[in-house]
C-alpha cells in the first residue's frame, strides 16, 4: 500500500491547478506587479545611493592624491575598483528585474521536480536561493525556504527567466510499504 502526502507552498490550490498548466494565477500576478514595483524603487535607491557613494569616494582619492598621501597609480585603481563594482551592482540589480518584467510578460511557469537542498551557492540583498538538486533557484520570500525539507522530492513551479520559484508541491511518498 503505498500513500503520497502532498503539501502546497506559497500557493493556494487555485494557483497550482493554473501552474501545474504552465500559466501564472491572477492571484501571483499581482503578486508578481508588487514585488516588481518594490524592486524597481529599491533599483532607484540603490543608483542614488552608489552614486552618491562613488562621487564621495572620487573626492577623498582626489584630495588625497593633491596631498600626495597616495600616488595616482593608486588613486586610480581605487577608482576603477569603485566604479567596477557600482556597475555591477546596479547592472546585477537591473537584470534581476528586467527578468522579473519579462517573466511577468509571457505568463508562463516552468515545471521542475527535484530533491531540495539549503545549501546556498550565492547571497544577494534581492532574494535567497535554494539548491534543487544541481541547480541553483531563487526566492523573494526568506521564510519559504524554512518550508523545504532537506532530501525531499517536490514539484517546483519556476519563473523561466528568472530562475524565481512562486510556488511548489510536495509530490514524495511517505511510509512506503513494499509488502503488506
Amino acid at each position: 500500500m503505498r500513500r503520497t502526502s502532498q503539501q502546497i507552498i506559497a500557493a493556494s490550490a487555485n494557483d497550482v491547478k493554473n501552474n501545474r498548466l504552465g500559466l501564472l494565477s491572477r492571484e501571483q500576478m499581482r503578486i508578481l506587479n508588487g514585488q516588481i514595483d518594490h524592486f524597481q524603487a529599491r533599483m532607484s535607491i540603490l543608483v542614488r545611493r552608489t552614486v552618491t557613494l562613488a562621487i564621495l569616494v572620487t573626492l577623498a582619492v582626489i584630495l588625497l592624491s593633491f596631498l600626495r598621501v597616495i600616488l595616482l597609480p593608486v588613486a586610480l585603481g581605487i577608482e576603477v575598483v569603485v566604479v567596477g563594482l557600482m556597475l555591477y551592482l546596479t547592472t546585477d540589480f537591473n537584470r534581476f528585474v528586467q527578468q522579473l518584467i519579462l517573466d511577468r510578460d509571457a505568463e508562463a511557469v516552468r515545471i521542475i521536480k527535484g530533491r531540495t537542498s539549503r545549501y546556498t551557492m550565492r547571497t544577494h540583498p534581492l532574494y535567497h536561493t535554494l539548491r534543487v538538486e544541481l541547480n541553483t533557484y531563487k526566492l523573494l520570500d526568506a521564510s519559504l525556504a524554512r518550508r523545504f525539507t532537506t532530501g525531499e522530492l517536490y514539484q517546483y513551479y519556476v519563473l523561466p527567466l528568472s530562475g524565481v520559484i512562486i510556488a511548489a508541491e510536495s509530490v514524495g511518498e511517505k511510509d512506503s510499504h513494499y509488502l503488506d
